[in-house]
């Protein structure tokens, strides 16, 4: 028994052989030339799918970084002004202990009224301060939001004006403040032993003043100095996330160039042999004589 083909099946078979290869040789070409493994959802509906999630998620990330940053900055201004002024507040203890030698006289007194009202001066400035963008350093305590520095993780914005200088002050009335007002007290109390007079408050009460607030100034420093830690923490992990999902999406979506190239290769042979074996059936004598 005999196979029998005619001469269209033949042509219609090399004619399909050819536009077989041309189209896997484009298709491989194009993966190589554009270096992504998909150019449509319906090349793969699950990778372009899971390719968008994957720009979501580093579009989340880089919402993270962008909050970091403007977090670290915040608590670092924040934390250069407060060391500033602790730094005063412990000038002010040692004038205070300057202040109890029984050998000063009013004109001691004076003098040392004069620093204690340069550092009660410097002080005020420096907690109204603003950073390099106009915005208060120390914001009211109203105005401190938690930002999201990673996935379920919110911190604190900045130092608020209250929690670092005690209640009832503000960025409008600072001399309100607790801070302001036990250092005032100081002031007060060195004026009246310079002309003589019976001072207003002891000197215990004037003494604990400055301890309170130097104690509340340092706790809002350390409290600040831990959310920095914190958020540079998140920044390190954050970072190492990042990696994982741009090594994810290249996996995912990119070509893997050794492999297109060969498989481009492959497919541009066989395009080649399919061409030339076309080539020699429409030469041959069968092909001629139809």
């Amino acid at each position: 028994m005999s196979v029998r083909f005619s001469s269209n099946q033949v042509v219609d078979a090399g004619v399909q052989g050819m536009d077989n290869a041309l189209a896997d040789a484009m298709s491989w070409n194009q993966k190589v030339t554009s270096g992504k493994q998909y150019s449509k959802a319906s090349d793969n509906a699950y990778a372009v799918s899971r390719g968008v999630r994957l720009d979501f998620d580093i579009s989340r990330l880089e919402m993270f970084k962008t909050n970091q940053n403007f977090v670290m900055s915040s608590h670092a201004n924040a934390q250069t002004q407060m060391d500033s002024m602790i730094n005063e507040m412990n000038s002010l203890k040692q004038l205070f202990v300057q202040s109890q030698s029984g050998a000063l006289n009013k004109s001691n007194f004076a003098a040392l009224k004069v620093q204690a009202e340069q550092i009660r001066d410097t002080i005020k400035t420096q907690m109204t301060a603003r950073d390099a963008t106009g915005n208060p350093i120390f914001n009211n305590e109203a105005e401190i939001n938690k930002v999201q520095i990673e996935p379920n993780v919110m911190v604190e914005s900045g130092v608020s004006f209250q929690r670092a200088f005690g209640t009832d002050g503000n960025l409008t009335y600072p001399e309100n403040s607790s801070l302001y007002k036990n250092i005032n007290n100081f002031v007060t109390y060195l004026g009246e032993m310079a002309t003589g007079t019976m001072p207003s408050k002891a000197a215990t009460l004037v003494s604990d003043g400055l301890n309170t607030s130097f104690d509340q100034l340092t706790m809002a420093e350390q409290r600040s100095g831990g959310v920095a830690a914190q958020v540079d923490n998140a920044r390190n992990a954050m970072t190492a996330f990042g990696t994982q999902m741009a090594a994810s999406q290249s996996a995912l979506l990119d070509t893997d160039m050794a492999a297109a190239t060969a498989s481009y290769t492959r497919a541009q042979t066989l395009l080649n042999a399919a061409q030339a074996m076309f080539a020699r059936l429409q030469q041959s004598n069968l092909f001629s004589k139809l």
